[in-house]
């Protein structure tokens, strides 16, 4: 009776912590906030979860948390990063739903994203989003 005892009380400490990996993974309890701006001509969305650093020249974002990301969409033109896993980014980038290379404009494009983010809620003085 003691060894169903022991096993039973196994099962639910594995049961236990299977359940807060996963709601760890799932980045439950992240902070997450979206922006939208849309009139006559133009449609702005910004939507990101977790926990954002830009860079210092506020050309690019610097680090994103575990599980978190950043999504911009002005118009056709899009913006999708997230954590590389080893304490960079990865970027994705679009126009008109075509993939743009991380090239001299692709940069260009992450940096007016960036500092149109910084104007709609990034705290300069602890430099997060």
């Amino acid at each position: 009776m003691k060894k169903t005892n022991i096993m039973e009380k196994l099962l639910t400490l594995i049961l236990v912590l299977c359940v807060i990996a996963i709601i760890a993974s799932c980045g439950i309890g992240q902070r997450h906030t979206t922006i939208v701006e849309n009139d006559n001509n133009h449609y702005k969305k910004i939507e990101y979860a977790g926990e954002v650093h830009f860079n210092d020249n506020g050309t690019a974002i610097a680090s994103i948390s575990h599980g978190g990301y950043v999504r911009y969409r002005y118009d056709d033109r899009k913006l999708e990063a997230e954590s590389n896993g080893r304490g960079g980014v990865r970027y994705e980038l679009y126009d008109d739903g075509h993939k743009v290379d991380l090239d001299e404009n692709g940069k260009r494009f992450i940096a007016e994203a960036v500092k149109d983010m910084m104007k709609k809620g990034h705290n300069p003085g602890n430099s997060r989003f």
